[in-house]
Formats: structure tokens, C-alpha cells, sequence
């Protein structure tokens, strides 16, 4: 990310890159899950049995005797056994479980999955940020009973789990697979920030100009043509660049759409596919004259110089290294380090309409964390060590540090006060926990609520840009669901082409034109390219989704 506030959550420190790195690899293009049974033949169901004899029902410890489990995890950067770290020391000291790591770099992990499933020797469970590939693995193995049901086990053994679920009743719609099961658990982070990349203007140019921050597209463009034509810079060479973008998985440019009417979660948002649900009908928004009326816009920008043409090619470090010069006048990012710029807010459009921004997400959940699979033969056990592992303090010290050292200290009034890590301090050695995309947590609002974050350093906090556009963000996103092996199959034969199409005819018309002359042909392509049917899928998804408890 280019600065060091980009990628920044409210509470952790950054997003793990191994866990945006999995989180980026799982888009419903490649979902192309096997519709086999196995050698497992249907998939299993819930467990339900009797209490184990030596196992608790309740409270810890867990096992009334020492207890192993065999699990697959990633190793840490620092190659250290996660049993070397003391919040996984104090887990067994309370629970009276001991974890057999099996542990794998995230480099070489797909090619050791593989194997696992093809017959190698399983773990009990599986345990990561996306240890296991939300779009793909879950329903797959899960079908073929490899990995088992865990809805049974988590009404019985898993307080923590239920009490997530009550408080927020999508995380277990996405969690639960077409077939109605539950196969894995997930990661979540509610205190995740509510935007990607917004817009900031150069407010030291608008106070040389005399100039308010612009409240409208029409403003704006007025405002990119008065940095454009005067000398800001003040060294004789308008060399200044009136806006400019990252074309990338952070850029959330199509945000702006939203003021001409519609918002466009483009192909690079993961998963999203230019989809957006608008009264529980699916809408493939880049089909919509809205979307037209957009890029007709940014075009006219491109066309007179008013936007950086370096957008659609320029990598993180070179936005940052031109923000940090100061040289651009409105730049979409997620937080420059630049403290002239200040947040601009979203702009109300031609039509009149209110302006409106897309919400990242209520919070994050990221599939595919902890499975547990057929050869464990203690699921029930299983299911309350990893259940503790969501417990509020729990997963507070798997974000903040241990209870005790130094990155967490107690307050008088039961809450928490997290110290930042010191400069050129190792986060492992100081907060005593590994990089949090090791583990599994669920950071929610209870957790976030138990820890006061370090104070502010004097630079612009994510938190702060939050604020300014919370009244403005719309979440009408497609959501997250998993698709059965037929649905994805299908889809991902429509999908491969008609997104190729779309994101080269989006850079063309944005930075060439032609939109006017050319968009009849081009919706009736998409339709011919298979547009309607894979629509009809998606409504389908959308529909059971809707429909699920």
C-alpha cells in the first residue's frame, strides 16, 4: 500500500498481506468447484453425539485429560511452531488441548493442500485466515464428506459461535452451503474500516485559488480545470495533475458513479463482478445507461487533461510518490500520507440525486478459516477449542497482544489500552502472538469495544475518513454466498468473457471515447456473450440466499 496509513483497520495494525493475498485469489471466475462425491459418497451429518466421556460439556478445561489434535496451519513469518508463541502456550494451559502443528509456508501451501486431499494424510482440521479457498474448497470437500458438517456440533459446543451468528444472522447465511450445511468458520473483523478508496483534495491549492471544495461534478470538473490552468507549483511549468487514480482491487473510482445514479462495484472489487441487488433484483450495472453517463464524464476528463492518463498503468508507489510531492489536485485513495489533502466528500450528481458512496462492508468475513475434517476423532472437543478461540478476550489478544505483556494493559474500568509497537520492535516478540493472518478470531463489536487503540499520532486516521462518509455509503452489494459446482461452472463460462469485455471497453471509452457511438452494439455483444442467462443464475443464487435461515 503507498502510505503507511493505507491498508491501516481501526484496531489491527494492517489487514495481513498472506490473507489479502488468499482473500484476492478467491473470485467466483475460477469457482469452478467438482461436483463428485468421492469415495465419501453423500455429505456427512451434523454431529449431534453424546458428550465424550472425556471431554467437558462446558467451562475449561476441555479435556479432562491431556488431549493432541493434528492441524494444518501456515508457519509464520518468523518460522516459529505457533506453540512458541504464549497466547497459543496459555490456550493449552486452560483448555488441556495440545495442538500437533503441521505447519506450511503460504507459498507452498496450494500444492500441500492438493496433496492432503488427494489422498495424503489429513489433519484433524485446518486452521488460517483462508487457510482453505471460500469459493472453491469448502463446497467441494464438503460434498464429498471429506470436510464434516458443523452445525450440529456448533448448537451444542459453541457459545461464542451461536452468539455471533445472533447478533448478526448474515454471517451464517454466507456461511452455509447450498446442501444446507455448515462446512467452515470463518475469520471476522468488524472493526474493519466501512470504505476503500475515497476522495481527497488538495486543500493547500484550493485555499491559493481562493476556492471551496466542490459539492457537485460539475463543481469538480470546474475546480480540476482551475488546477490545471494555473501554476501551483509555482515553478513556471503547470506541471501539476489535476486528478488521479490507482486502476486496482483498492480503487473504488466507480464509486463515483453513484452520482449519476447508479454505483458500479467494478470487477476489481473481488467477487463483485459489476453486480449490485436494488429491491432483491440483481442489476449487472455496467449495462446501465448510468454507467454511460459516468464514463462520458471521466472521459471528458481524460480528454482535457484533467485526469492523470498514467490511472489505468501506475502502481501504489508511484500515486504515493506523487501525492507526497503534492502535485496532484484530487487523487482517490485509501489515506494519503500527504496532510494537505482532506477528504472530499461524495458529489451530488447532473440528475440532482443525493450523493451516495459504496460501503465496503459491515464488517469482514473471510470463509474458509477452520475446518474440521472426517478423520478427527474428537469433533467435539474440536469444536470447543476453536469456539474458545472466538471468545471476545481471546481473540482481543490475537489482534492486541497477550493479557499481561506489554502491548495490552489493563484499565480500572475493565477495558484495555493497546500500546503501539515500538519503532524497530518485533510485533511476534512484543505482543507475543503471531501475525494475525495465523490465526483465527472474531474480531466484533463486543472485542472492539474491550480495547482502547493508541492515540493518534497527529495524522489522519482511517476512523476520521469513515466518518465523513458514513452517511453517505450504500451497501446493496451481491452478497457473499457460495454457489453449488453447476451454478459456478456455468457462470464462469459466461462471466470470463463478458468481464474481459467490459474492463477493456471501460479503459477505451474512458480514455479514448467512442461510448455515445458505440454502446448500443456493445450491450447487445453482452447479451449475445450470454448476459440474460448468466443474470437469471445469479437471481437464482440471490434468491436461495434470501430465502436461507
Amino acid at each position: 500500500m503507498p502510505s503507511s496509513e493505507r491498508g491501516k483497520r481501526k484496531m489491527n495494525n494492517t489487514w495481513p498481506k498472506a490473507a489479502l493475498g488468499l482473500l484476492l485469489s478467491t473470485s467466483l471466475v475460477l469457482a469452478g468447484c467438482s461436483s463428485d462425491k468421492g469415495a465419501a459418497g453423500e455429505s456427512a451429518k451434523p454431529t449431534t453425539a453424546a458428550v465424550p466421556s472425556d471431554m467437558n460439556e462446558s467451562g475449561l478445561p476441555i479435556a479432562k485429560e491431556k488431549l493432541t489434535l493434528n492441524i494444518a496451519a501456515f508457519k509464520p513469518p518468523s518460522g516459529k511452531d505457533l506453540n512458541d508463541y504464549k497466547i497459543f502456550k496459555d490456550i493449552e494451559a486452560s483448555t488441556n488441548v495440545h495442538i500437533n502443528w503441521n505447519l506450511t509456508p503460504g507459498s507452498s501451501w496450494n500444492e500441500k493442500k492438493n496433496l492432503l486431499f488427494a489422498g495424503g494424510e489429513l489433519p484433524d482440521a485446518f486452521y488460517a485466515h483462508g487457510i482453505l479457498n471460500e469459493d472453491t474448497d469448502i463446497v467441494k470437500y464438503g460434498s464429498q464428506g471429506i470436510l464434516i458438517p458443523l452445525e450440529g456440533l456448533i448448537e451444542k459446543y459453541a457459545p461464542n459461535v451461536k452468539k455471533m451468528f445472533q447478533n448478526n444472522p448474515t454471517y451464517k447465511k454466507q456461511l452455509t452451503a447450498p446442501d444446507g450445511h455448515i462446512y467452515s468458520l470463518p475469520t471476522i473483523d468488524e472493526s474493519y474500516s466501512q470504505t476503500k478508496s475515497t476522495m481527497f483534495i488538495n486543500k493547500k491549492w484550493l485555499d491559493q485559488l481562493k476556492l471551496p471544495i466542490p459539492t457537485t461534478t460539475d463543481e469538480l470538473y470546474t475546480t480540476l480545470k482551475a488546477f490545471k490552468d494555473n501554476d501551483l507549483g509555482g515553478n513556471n511549468k503547470k506541471d501539476q495533475i489535476p486528478l488521479s487514480f490507482l486502476q486496482n482491487w483498492n480503487s473504488d473510482v466507480n464509486s463515483l458513479f453513484g452520482a449519476f445514479g447508479r454505483i458500479d462495484r467494478d470487477v476489481h472489487k473481488v467477487g463483485n463482478n459489476h453486480l449490485s441487488v436494488e429491491n432483491d433484483k440483481v442489476v449487472y450495472t455496467a449495462a446501465q445507461p448510468e454507467y454511460k453517463a459516468a464514463i462520458q464524464y471521466f472521459n471528458k476528463l481524460f480528454a482535457e487533461g484533467l485526469a492523470d492518463p498514467e490511472s489505468f498503468t501506475q502502481d501504489s508507489k508511484v500515486l504515493t510518490a506523487k501525492e507526497s510531492k503534492g502535485i496532484i489536485g484530487v487523487v482517490f485513495d485509501w489515506n494519503p500520507a500527504n496532510q494537505d489533502y482532506v477528504s472530499l466528500p461524495p458529489l451530488k450528481g447532473p440528475n440532482g440525486k443525493d450523493p451516495v458512496w459504496a460501503a465496503y462492508a459491515n464488517g469482514i468475513l473471510l470463509r474458509g478459516s477452520f475446518a474440521i475434517t472426517n478423520v478427527n476423532k474428537h469433533p467435539e472437543a474440536t469444536m470447543r477449542w476453536i469456539d474458545n478461540m472466538y471468545d471476545p478476550k481471546i481473540s482481543m489478544q490475537f489482534s492486541r497482544g497477550v493479557i499481561g505483556g506489554s502491548s495490552l494493559k489493563e484499565r480500572s474500568d475493565g477495558k484495555y489500552d493497546a500500546i503501539a509497537t515500538p519503532s524497530g520492535a518485533s510485533a511476534d516478540d512484543f505482543m507475543q502472538v503471531p501475525p494475525t493472518a495465523y490465526s483465527v478470531w472474531g474480531l466484533t463489536k463486543a472485542v472492539t469495544d474491550l480495547v482502547v487503540p493508541p492515540a493518534a499520532s497527529g495524522n489522519r486516521s482511517k476512523i476520521d475518513i469513515d466518518n465523513v462518509y458514513g452517511k453517505y455509503l450504500v451497501d446493496n452489494a451481491f452478497p457473499k454466498t457460495y454457489f453449488t459446482a453447476e451454478e459456478s461452472d456455468q457462470i464462469s463460462r459466461y462471466l470470463t468473457d463478458i468481464d474481459a469485455y467490459v474492463s477493456k471497453m471501460y479503459a477505451k471509452w474512458m480514455l479514448s471515447g467512442g461510448i455515445d457511438k458505440e454502446w448500443d452494439d456493445y450491450v447487445k455483444k453482452l447479451k449475445d456473450m450470454g448476459l440474460d442467462n448468466m443474470m437469471k443464475i445469479y437471481q437464482q443464487v440471490y434468491d436461495r440466499y434470501k430465502a436461507s435461515k
